[in-house]
């Protein structure tokens, strides 16, 4: 991993305190998502519930964003942030309350994520937006890796101790723990040290809907991007309970996928730069290779990770981050919008190719992805085959 040039007090403590609620919010965030995920599909057995759940919880994004975008014209990124944390931390601490009184149960904990992922779009944009106000352009790449890693290691950790906590805890016990954990990551939050010229959002010299100049072919990778972790989100679970049957399999598995997006950044280091269309055409060639098998599927969800960590955490967001714009919320806000809603797209898709193609989904989905990718090399090919000489 890249380090970080001399940096001052001020950023090694920006660094501290941001690396550390990116640890606890992560953990907490995946594993209770994982804690849905398992649940619902050993419940019911069906990946239509399950996806229904997801495009449940990704829906309110494609609106809110723009919302979440309005709002950040007013407030400082840190307040998003630190107002988000607190708001979660509150609704956890208030589910486990009410699960005490009523019990726990499915429709209650799908509830409680429909609930969580508005705060969630307003705290991702905050995020988002945040970097570039506390660390320098020529960092955010190095951050962004950091960032990555500690997602990747919190996966690890949360679907792992997640399995085992349920042998030992009521999901109502582990619900209260992450509202907790919450309550302090926003307290790390409020410890960011932002310079007086960006501790406040600029005002936008016209309507924050106006068009904002989106980089069209960049995105329209991420979204693609978006789509596959939507379907293998679903598929991967349906297959670990339909065909491996059993709940360690799904865990192995979200690990392997986990680790391989950590180490992306350790294996692209030193290698020359790829594009985001070779990382695209790269996913759909592993998806070709994705069967219902463990031994198929392991390495295959290792390597997805690998070029999913590059393409879109790393490469596509610091490109979208350096971008010269003086109405940057609105920049981040249009692409969180899109790729949301390519989420929520990606969610609904799943149980009906499952229903369609069985464990076939995934490869036909990673068909399709590479005919894409080889039909925009032809065209950029062929462009450059007629441009004149310079």
């Amino acid at each position: 991993m890249e380090q970080l040039d001399t940096v001052s007090a001020s950023d090694r403590h920006n660094l501290v305190c941001y690396l550390g609620s990116m640890i606890i919010t992560f953990f907490c965030f995946y594993g209770f998502n994982y804690l849905v995920t398992w649940l619902t599909i050993q419940k019911t057995g069906n990946p239509q519930t399950l996806g229904h759940v997801m495009a449940l919880m990704m829906l309110p994004a494609i609106g809110l964003n723009l919302v979440a975008g309005q709002v950040l014209s007013h407030y400082s990124a840190k307040t998003i942030m630190f107002v988000t944390d607190i708001l979660t931390a509150l609704l956890f601490i208030g589910a486990y309350g009410w699960f005490e009184i009523r019990n726990w149960t499915i429709t209650g904990l799908v509830v409680v994520a429909i609930l969580n992922k508005p705060i969630g779009v307003f705290y991702k944009l905050g995020n988002k937006t945040a970097l570039p106000e506390l660390f320098a352009s020529t960092q955010l790449k190095t951050i962004n890796g950091y960032q990555t890693q500690i997602r990747q290691l919190a996966i690890v950790s949360a679907t792992t101790i997640i399995t085992g906590a349920l042998l030992w805890f009521d999901p109502a016990t582990l619900i209260l723990i992450m509202g907790g954990a919450f309550g302090f990551s926003a307290w790390l939050d409020w410890q960011f040290q932002v310079s007086p010229s960006d501790s406040s959002p600029q005002a936008a010299e016209h309507s924050i809907f106006q068009s904002v100049a989106l980089p069209k072919w960049a995105l329209s990778y991420a979204v693609i991007g978006y789509l596959i972790d939507a379907v293998v989100a679903v598929c991967i679970p349906w297959i670990a309970v339909t065909y491996l049957q059993g709940h360690w399999q799904l865990s192995w598995l979200l690990t392997a996928n986990a680790l391989g997006i950590l180490l992306g950044p350790v294996i692209f280091r030193r290698s020359k730069p790829y594009t985001l269309l070779t990382l695209t055409l790269s996913a759909g060639i592993c998806l070709l290779f994705m069967r219902a098998s463990l031994y198929q599927l392991l390495p295959m969800m290792l390597v997805l990770g690998v070029l999913r960590s590059r393409q879109t955490n790393i490469q596509f967001f610091t490109h979208i981050q350096q971008m010269p714009t003086s109405n940057r919320h609105a920049l981040m806000m249009w692409v969180l919008t899109i790729i949301d809603t390519s989420t929520v797209v990606g969610s609904l898709l799943a149980p009906r190719l499952i229903l369609h193609l069985g464990s076939w989904a995934l490869p036909v989905l990673g068909a399709v992805t590479v005919g894409f990718c080889l039909i925009k090399k032809a065209i950029d090919y062929r462009h450059h085959q007629s441009a004149p000489p310079s």
